[in-house]
């Protein structure tokens, strides 16, 4: 039984996320989006870490952080195009009613969100430097 639960806890990591399995249509749209965007057409998927969707400015309605680090796409180039050698982008979209909104767009990998109630969101930058970002109350800003 436990053997059963790991299998397919990996396949699920394996698999990822799919815009259906978003929390919400405004998130699986936008996630739907941006892997057709970074896969330029092709079929994709993205990781359980690729998009993160919980609240980031302390309002209490769900936020959206897209990793492209975490798509994956099929065919010749795996990886999206919204990818450098290092980083990618990442895009962060915060809730105003039904309504996810673009507010900043910066470069990155390996996004981890911290558990405060407005988060500190630390991700990889050029050359392996860890830094962080957090919602100031007008912008998100490095810490």
């Amino acid at each position: 039984m436990i053997r059963m639960l790991i299998l397919a806890a990996a396949a699920i990591h394996i698999v990822g996320m799919s815009p259906a399995e978003a929390q919400s249509k405004a998130a699986a749209y936008l996630v739907k989006q941006a892997i057709a965007d970074g896969c330029e057409g092709r079929p994709g998927t993205i990781g359980l870490s690729g998009a993160i969707e919980r609240d980031r400015d302390g309002d209490g309605l769900p936020d959206l952080i897209i990793a492209e680090d975490e798509i994956h796409c099929s065919g010749e180039s795996a990886r999206s195009i919204k990818c450098g050698m290092q980083v990618c982008s990442v895009t962060f979209y915060l809730r105003r009613r039904p309504i996810l909104q673009k507010v900043h767009d910066m470069l990155g990998s390996g996004v981890s969100v911290g558990n405060e109630r407005i988060p500190k969101i630390s991700m990889y930058a050029h050359g392996g430097r860890r830094g962080s970002v957090h919602w100031n109350g007008r912008g998100f800003a490095y810490l």
